[in-house]
C-alpha cells in the first residue's frame, strides 16, 4: 500500500491535544477580580432612616472594594449632598447607595401652595399635601378650597407644580 498522506494527520491530532491542553491550563488558573483600597465616609454615630448623616458625624475608613461593585458605595462625601438615610446606618460601616434618598422637602400633612400652569395661565391655591416627597417627585395634595385631590411635581420652592 502507498501511504500518500504524509504527516498531515498527525499534526491535526497534534494539534487539537495542544489547544485542548492549553484550554485545560487556562480554566485552571483562578481569575483574580481587580479591587482598589479607597479611604470611605463612614457614620461615626447610628443614622436612623431620615436622618442626615453629616449632621451624625462622619469618619474616613479604608476599604478595599471590588471594581464592578464600586458604583455601589458612597466613595465621597460629596454623594451625601441632599440625602438622609432610608434605612439605619451603622458607625464605621461603608454607606450604600441604595441606604440613601432624597430628603423631602414636602412633609404629608403640610400646607403647601398649588400651581397649576396651562397655557401661559397661572393659578395659585393652597392645598394639603398627602404624601412626603423630595424635588422632582410626583406627589398628592388636596386643595384646600375645593377638597378636590391633585397630582403635581415638588418644585424647588417647595409649592406642587400642576401641569394643564
Amino acid at each position: 500500500m502507498d501511504n500518500t498522506r504524509g504527516p498531515a494527520p498527525i499534526l491535526v491530532v497534534l494539534y487539537a491535544c495542544v489547544v485542548a491542553l492549553a484550554a485545560v491550563f487556562l480554566l485552571s488558573v483562578p481569575v483574580r477580580a481587580f479591587s482598589a483600597e479607597l479611604d470611605m465616609p463612614v457614620p461615626t454615630a447610628v443614622v436612623y432612616p431620615g436622618q442626615n448623616v453629616f449632621e451624625r458625624g462622619l469618619d474616613r475608613k479604608a476599604y478595599i472594594v471590588k471594581d464592578e461593585k464600586l458604583a455601589l458605595y458612597v466613595a465621597d462625601e460629596a454623594m451625601l449632598e441632599g440625602r438622609v438615610a432610608r434605612r439605619t446606618l451603622l458607625p464605621g460601616r461603608p454607606i450604600l447607595l441604595s441606604d440613601l434618598k432624597l430628603a423631602d422637602l414636602v412633609s404629608a400633612g403640610a400646607a403647601v401652595t398649588l400651581v397649576y400652569e396651562a397655557d401661559g395661565l397661572v393659578i395659585t391655591g393652597l392645598g394639603t399635601a398627602l404624601q412626603s416627597a423630595p424635588v422632582g417627585q410626583v406627589v398628592r395634595a388636596r386643595n384646600a378650597d375645593s377638597g378636590v385631590i391633585v397630582s403635581g411635581v415638588v418644585a424647588p420652592d417647595g409649592s406642587i407644580r400642576i401641569r394643564g
